[in-house]
């Protein structure tokens, strides 16, 4: 069995560990996309979402061969340094619940699996001639991994429009800069941790 049946099967599972992100946590608890210290990390996350979208979509049905595998995996490091600034950015707006935070660490170790497999992938399309070809992969594999790229798209499209959204209602409230370092402990708690 080829490595890319294994790529494409933990892509399957990053997708659903992303929605439940997304909708647990993003959506229900914290409800980001209607906040306005949030602008920040939903313009990542839109990024973020992108950049899956398209590993989703170029994975689930094409063949990167030769030096075009490295497009691949310049993507997939794109992703990982959006996540890591994601992360960041999170650390200095908000409280993250257990959920979430264990939900990330879950996230975190299987983006490395999946590269680390999708390298062994390149390993066998660096000897062939360069050219991006169609697959022919299992169609449970395809099919998932199809609607987790639209589903994505159409997510990075609604956290753009929300990050603009809350960029500007939190410039005309004067909240644009966020919680600060210089602020007492008390106030930068106060700041970054949404109401409940």
């Amino acid at each position: 069995m080829e490595p890319i049946v294994f790529v494409l099967a933990l892509l399957v599972v990053q997708a659903a560990l992303g929605a439940l992100d997304t909708f647990v946590s993003h959506e229900w608890l914290e409800r980001l996309p209607h906040r306005a210290w949030a602008a920040r990390e939903l313009a990542l996350h839109a990024m973020r979402s992108a950049l899956y979208a398209a590993i989703f979509a170029g994975l689930a049905w094409l063949e990167w061969h030769g030096a075009w595998s490295w497009l691949v995996l310049a993507v997939m490091l794109v992703e990982y340094a959006v996540t890591t600034v994601d992360s960041v950015v999170e650390d200095k707006t908000r409280e993250l619940s257990t959920f979430e935070r264990t939900n990330h660490m879950l996230l975190a170790l299987n983006t490395g699996l999946y590269t680390a497999v999708y390298v062994l992938q390149m390993v066998a399309w660096q000897r062939l001639p360069d050219a991006v070809v169609g697959a022919h992969h299992s169609l449970w594999l395809s099919l998932p991994l199809t609607a987790a790229a639209l589903s994505a798209a159409a997510w990075a499209v609604r956290d753009a429009i929300a990050a603009g959204r809350m960029h500007a209602v939190a410039i005309a409230g004067g909240a644009a800069r966020g919680p600060s370092s210089a602020d007492g402990p008390e106030n930068l708690y106060r700041r970054a941790t949404p109401p409940r």
